[in-house]
């Protein structure tokens, strides 16, 4: 899927703070540890590792996660973010270990059971790859990726009306996915629907020839929106300054 805008400030700190980053992380040889010991300073580093996944470098954007963890071993964002940051090395194994921890960490969160379908879809776990991804649903039902990923999933098991209809989700919550249009073209041709078929294929080739189409694909950033790693808005609760009342307690 194609990128989504990220915030300013987070593609300020991919030029500063990748600097700053691989000015301090340790070589393969040393045994120097982070100086960061704040809050603040593990959602800085999180977000170095996001900026630091935009331009794929993977195993630096690990580091700077780890090193968030370090900070704050129950930050949610980079608990998440490095089961994506393996996934993507690829360290299918590290990534499977990350993203349980996430989603016992963040249960509510959809990334970690996301990354998890993932993983096993790649590895040809079929069914171990459908209960993650109706995890995901549970959580975001009209999810594009998720709802591409199962149709694929349905289709090759021959389940084509479970196919088509994730497809046709997929479709209605982002119309121009040549990924989810082509996959339901193919899907209802071989459950015997021939002619609806041919024209949601005519419709790929249309947008594909345009240009003006979306995609669902391998490479990051085009996997789906809960492949992407997650940056602080610097809004977070632990962030804000609480303001105090006259009497010097929190006000209300």
């Amino acid at each position: 899927m194609k990128k989504k805008s990220i915030l300013v400030y987070v593609a300020l700190l991919g030029v500063l703070g990748t600097l700053l980053f691989q000015r301090n992380t340790s070589s393969a040889s040393s045994q120097t540890q982070p100086t960061a010991t704040s809050k603040e300073d593990a959602y800085r580093l999180n977000n170095i590792g996001v900026a630091l996944l935009e331009q794929f470098k993977y195993k630096e954007a690990a580091d700077a996660f780890r090193q968030a963890l370090k900070v704050e071993p129950k930050l949610r964002l980079a608990q998440i973010n490095l089961s994506i940051a393996l996934f993507n090395l690829p360290d299918l194994a590290g990534a499977t270990r990350e993203a349980q921890t996430a989603s016992a960490l963040a249960p509510d969160a959809p990334q970690p059971p996301y990354i998890l379908g993932l993983i096993a879809k790649a590895q040809s776990r079929a069914e171990d790859a459908v209960i993650q991804f109706q995890r995901v649903l549970k959580i975001d039902p009209n999810d594009v990726g998720t709802n591409v990923n199962l149709g694929q999933i349905y289709s090759q098991q021959r389940k084509y009306p479970e196919a088509i209809a994730a497809f046709r989700l997929a479709l209605a919550a982002e119309p121009y996915n040549a990924t989810a249009l082509y996959n339901l073209g193919q899907a209802l041709v071989r459950s015997g629907q021939r002619e609806e078929g041919l024209r949601a294929t005519a419709r790929f080739q249309e947008l594909r020839q345009k240009g003006s189409a979306t995609t669902l694909g391998n490479d990051y950033l085009e996997q789906g929106r809960y492949a992407e790693a997650v940056a602080s808005t610097g809004a977070e609760a632990e962030l804000v300054d609480v303001p105090l009342g006259d009497a010097g307690s929190p006000s209300k």
